[in-house]
């Protein structure tokens, strides 16, 4: 029978290097909606290598490709493919506009990417940690009564209510997959916002087309350090979900670029770098939201 070995009973010096290793924070770079269309911005290249072997994982947003068109996925593999660093991914809406979707999914999974749809990885760095991300790409639907009031005309389609329920179970499925998973980190990628905290300048009538609000409860019945989102081009960073579970919208157009994140469990998260390419980006806001409307 094998012996188990409690914390406090390691020497010492094995005690002091297990409490390093579970202070160290988990380094994730992110960012979403880079909508690669005819060519490859030489800087975008350039800050990806940069942080190469420097963080412990990649994590895109959606919105990789401009119209999911089988050109732009092979932009996305070469960009992609030399990176040495995990890569975990999901789809946007434009990424899923092209005919052609699994010949897509495919170019974008030859460069090691590991695409998340509904499910979940773990992955174990060099020291012994462990990184579990649950992915779904997500749907509008809206975030009323959740966070913010209804708002005439923008109400929702069976549809849309039927496909943004649809997500969020898929959702709560991924994360049961990891729940009971010792790690460093737990982490979701999705492409909708998952609160209204992060839309910002967005008009109220578009809160719909950009998330909903069953994408937050599902997070709030999980035990998730750090939800990572695109989409909102208009919004802002910082913002999380009414149960307190920190949310960052990495789309380019609001970080400007690549952000590396430091994550300590419990749900300690900390900016550790930023890499722009749009010097202009809205990253305006240094607050945290606890729902409510934005406007």
């Amino acid at each position: 029978m094998m012996a188990i070995v409690r914390s406090s009973e390691l020497p010492v010096s094995d005690q002091d290097a297990q409490l390093t290793r579970e202070r160290t924070p988990v380094r994730i770079a992110a960012i979403g909606d880079i909508h690669l269309h005819a060519a490859i911005p030489a800087d975008l290249a350039g800050r990806l290598q940069v942080l190469d072997d420097e963080v412990d994982l990649f994590v895109l947003a959606g919105d990789l490709t401009d119209g999911g068109r089988i050109p732009e996925a092979e932009l996305v593999s070469e960009l992609l493919r030399d990176l040495h660093t995990p890569k975990i991914a999901v789809l946007g809406n434009h990424d899923r506009r092209g005919p052609r979707r699994v010949a897509m999914r495919r170019l974008i999974e030859s460069a090691g990417v590991a695409l998340l749809d509904g499910s979940s990885r773990v992955i174990e760095l060099t020291d012994g940690r462990r990184i579990a991300i649950a992915g779904v790409g997500g749907y509008g639907g809206g975030f009323w009564p959740d966070e913010t009031p209804d708002v005439p005309g923008a109400r929702i389609s069976k549809a849309v209510g039927i496909r943004a329920r649809r997500e969020a179970g898929r959702l709560d499925k991924a994360l049961d997959a990891i729940d009971h998973v010792e790690v460093a980190a737990r982490i979701v990628v999705m492409h909708y916002a998952p609160t209204s905290s992060t839309l910002g300048a967005e008009p109220p009538l578009k809160y719909w087309m950009l998330g909903n609000s069953l994408l937050g409860r599902v997070i709030d019945h999980h035990d998730v350090d750090l939800v990572i989102h695109g989409h909102a081009h208009l919004g802002n960073e910082l913002g999380q979900t009414p149960g307190g579970t920190p949310v960052r919208n990495v789309a380019m157009h609001v970080t400007g670029g690549p952000v590396v994140y430091g994550i300590t469990r419990p749900r300690e998260i900390a900016t550790l770098s930023r890499l722009p390419l749009i010097p202009n980006a809205a990253t305006h806001d240094l607050i945290e939201f606890s729902g409510g409307s934005t406007t």
